[in-house]
């Protein structure tokens, strides 16, 4: 079947040799601190966590946290400055586990994944 964005997209579905790309999103805020979600069946592409600082912040911190395959990496920011920030980790499997945590900060993780309908 086809590929699309470096993706073998389709080799699921019956038809056509194309498929969507849907952005995920998982916010996490001072309102809700923490957020978890998994990716789909066709896997992710570069997943980016941004995450903005206000001034006054106090101890301001962002985690990402992915379970896949058995194992866990831990991102941690801490110690950051005003304003906006970004970090990329890349694609991710299928059943992958992303938990998002900020303090003081407002953060966002995504990721792409392709769908066949």
């Amino acid at each position: 079947m086809g590929w699309m964005g470096g993706w073998n997209c389709c080799a699921p579905c019956w038809t056509p040799a194309w498929a969507w790309v849907l952005v995920n999103e998982i916010e996490a805020d001072s309102s809700s601190p923490s957020a978890a979600s998994f990716v789909g069946e066709s896997g992710a592409g570069d997943a980016t966590v941004e995450y903005f600082i206000d001034q006054g912040a106090s101890s301001p911190a962002v985690t990402v946290t992915i379970v896949a395959g058995g194992s866990t990496t831990t991102w941690n920011a801490s110690a950051l400055g005003v304003g906006f920030h970004a970090h990329h980790f890349g694609g991710l499997h299928r059943g992958t586990k992303v938990t998002l945590t900020a303090t003081n900060a407002m953060a966002r993780l995504r990721w792409c994944e392709p769908v066949c309908c």
